[in-house]
């Protein structure tokens, strides 16, 4: 089942990329899927051709590869795929790879999603025009995000915490995937109130993002999502209770049950979330 990739995994994505990509030339683009830009192939192609990458980073579940001009290039893999780097002698598959950047060397960039990926181009450094990026919130592993930001955000809101949590205009990267462990680890059941969240479950909550995120990218991202080489995270085999249906808490031993919340899938244990 494919599942959209989330902060740890662009995250491990963008480093990859920003560590062999710096400095390299795209000499050209070929586009296999039209509606995945947000401009005409030829006018996308003829802004980026010539310019060299500067830098790589990620911002929420986007790469965003500043460019050596006033743009940079967002993409996002919506649900599932791969950004991979490929050598002189290998060719595209046009119905994989949705965008093809040429680079110098022979070199080139293959950008596969499976549904809803975006490869847009966008003003350097100013995401204000951008329907998406310019709606997120903040970065959980920022120095900014403490413990008082989380009180002040969550302040006066109602509604479940866990809708929140996946809310990306509200805080960026978190998917259902490791929203799972950071509830189970912050002991909050994620159909609770968020109006009835003492300010010591705030503070365990703000631990909990902090270190499942890190943990995500300590073990290279999770199931199927790769880096620039095609390496694959073992997030997997270091979950909690996460996608353990009937297996026993590691903490309490109770066995985890499956549920609905809203729209999605949750995993908890009776135990100790409540």
């Amino acid at each position: 089942m494919r599942k959209m990739p989330e902060l740890p995994d662009i995250y491990i994505l963008s480093k990859s990329m920003n560590d062999v990509l710096q400095s390299r030339m795209i000499t050209g683009v070929k586009v296999n899927q039209e509606k995945c830009l947000n401009m005409t192939p030829v006018k996308f192609r003829n802004r980026v051709r010539n310019c060299k990458f500067e830098s790589i980073h990620q911002r929420g579940k986007w790469v965003i590869a500043e460019l050596d001009s006033k743009w940079s290039i967002a993409s996002n893999l919506g649900m599932g795929g791969e950004i991979r780097l490929f050598h002189e002698g290998t060719k595209p598959n046009p119905k994989f790879h949705r965008v093809v950047i040429e680079l110098d060397k022979g070199d080139w960039l293959g950008i596969n999603h499976w549904w809803f990926g975006h490869v847009h181009l966008v003003p350097k450094g100013d995401f204000s025009s951008h329907s998406q990026l310019s709606k997120l919130g903040p970065e959980p592993l920022a120095d900014d995000f403490t413990v008082d930001k989380l009180k002040a955000m969550l302040d006066k809101k109602r509604g479940r915490i866990k809708s929140y949590l996946l809310d990306q205009s509200f805080v960026a990267g978190i998917g259902n995937v490791y929203v799972q462990d950071i509830l189970w680890y912050a002991r909050i059941h994620p159909d609770r109130s968020v109006n009835a969240l003492t300010p010591n479950d705030i503070e365990k909550l703000h631990w909990a993002i902090q270190q499942v995120l890190k943990e995500g990218i300590e073990y290279g991202g999770g199931l199927r999502e790769q880096d620039i080489w095609g390496n694959e995270g073992t997030y997997i085999e270091h979950r909690q209770i996460g996608y353990r249906t009937g297996e026993p808490c590691p903490e309490c031993s109770t066995i985890i049950e499956e549920i609905r919340v809203g729209q999605t899938t949750s995993y908890i244990c009776p135990h100790c979330q409540v």
